[in-house]
Formats: structure tokens, sequence, C-alpha cells
């Protein structure tokens, strides 16, 4: 007498398994598919109404499902935006994991990690660090807002120190440096000359003598090596050259 309960307390359980699995799909694997999904390829679950929609429908081909965008079919299944489905569609940049290749570097950032999806499938860098703009100097910035570091003027060739500030794009801003710089076309700071400006200087106040060339200034604003040498055609060519010192110029022999 007592089977009888027995056998109808184990058919219960079974007509309850059952129910809690009506929807489900065992994608013949460890993944079981929740109701309203289907197991595709690649052990994943897509909503059945994107895989309904491209039944019969080639790759490329139009699909549409209530209440989303037209879309077209890509491996059996409606390329419609649905955001929450775990796959990047339409408009979205992310979903669930699927983050698309991006990156925090690829928003901007100097790091690569921190990048989440956010839930209406945007991307979060709230955990991203290091960038232009952020106010802190770091990764290839020579400054950031107001953090130059410890430059100054000296830094970018000017011969006062203040007024060094920062560009929008992490670079130096010089504008308001003073004290003049290599460069200007005036002669200060310990330069010997500044493009034409040479001063009061010449070949002959520097101690050469004989007909020569033209005192000249280099781009680091100090005289020119190649002043002061004998000029063209005293040297009779292919057998003289010219050699010069503070007490003038002589052709020798080569």
């Amino acid at each position: 007498m007592q089977t009888r309960p027995l056998l109808l307390a184990f058919f219960f359980a079974l007509s309850l398994a059952g129910c809690l699995k009506s929807g489900a799909s065992n994608c013949g694997t460890d993944l079981v598919c929740p109701d309203g999904t289907t197991c595709m390829p690649g052990n994943a679950c897509v909503d059945s109404d994107l895989v309904a929609a491209c039944v019969e429908v080639a790759d490329g081909g139009p699909c549409t499902v209530a209440g989303l965008p037209p879309a077209t079919c890509a491996k059996g299944i409606c390329q419609a935006s649905r955001c929450g489905d775990g796959r990047v569609t339409g408009a979205e940049k992310c979903d669930g994991t699927d983050m698309r290749n991006h990156t925090c570097q690829t928003e901007g950032f100097y790091s690569a990690t921190g990048i989440a999806c956010a839930a209406d499938c945007t991307l979060d860098t709230t955990a991203c660090v290091g960038r232009c703009g952020d106010g802190i100097k770091n990764g290839p910035e020579l400054c950031d807002g107001a953090d130059i570091g410890a430059a100054t003027c000296f830094d970018v060739g000017f011969y006062a120190s203040a007024g060094l500030k920062c560009k929008s794009d992490g670079t130096f801003d010089s504008s308001s440096c003073t004290g003049g710089h290599c460069g200007d076309g005036m002669m200060n700071g310990l330069e010997e000359c500044d493009g034409a400006a040479m001063g009061s200087a010449t070949c002959g106040t520097l101690g050469y003598l004989g007909t020569l060339s033209k005192l000249a200034c280099t781009q680091s604003c100090t005289f020119s090596a190649s002043s002061c040498l004998c000029t063209t055609g005293r040297c009779q060519p292919g057998t003289e050259k010219c050699a010069c010192s503070k007490t003038g110029c002589d052709c020798v022999p080569k």
C-alpha cells in the first residue's frame, strides 16, 4: 500500500522538473539556453525571434523582427539591434562582455585596461586612466593643463624662466616666455650672433687678416667656422688650398 504514494511522488517530481525546463534547450554541451533563446554555433544562446527571422534567408538578406528596426541576416541571425542580448548589433558599441576590440586606448587613454560596457550598450570609460586633458602629465605628454612638471621657459630655449604654459594637445606653449631666444634675429643672452645680427664683430675684430669671406652665424647663434676664409679665386684651383689663422690666410700647396 505504500508503493503507490511513492510512485505518485516520483512522477510528480519528474513533471515538475519538466515544467522548469519546458522552455529551455540543451545545446549538447554544458550550455543550456533559457526560454526564448536558441542554441547557435559557437556555444551561444540567441533570442529565438532573431533566429526565426532568418530561416531560409541567405546571409546578407533582409530580415524583420517585431519592435526592432529592419536588418540583415548573418550566420543565421537577424542583426537587429537589441541591447542586452550579448551581441553587438546596430548602433551598439558593445553588449555585455563583447567589447568589439574597444579598449581604453582606442578611446584616447594611455592605458588599455579599464573599459566596460554600460547597460545601454555604450562604452563606459570611468575606470580608464591617463589621457590628454585630465590635468595630469602622463604618457607622452610634455604637460597637461596647469601641470607642466618642472619645466620652464629655459627648457624651450628662452633666456628668462617664467611664462611657460601648456597647449590643449599636451605640448608647451612658449607664447608668454620672455628674454629672447636663439633664432629671433636679436642678440641676447650669451649669443655671439643671431641670424644677420652680428653686433660689431667682423673677421677683422676677431683678429683675422687678409681678403676674407664674410663673418657668418650658425643656427646655434655662434660664429660659423666657415667664416673668415680666403675669398673665392684667391688660390690656384687644383694646386693650392687656403690656410687661415688669426694672423691671416695664405695659399699653400695641396
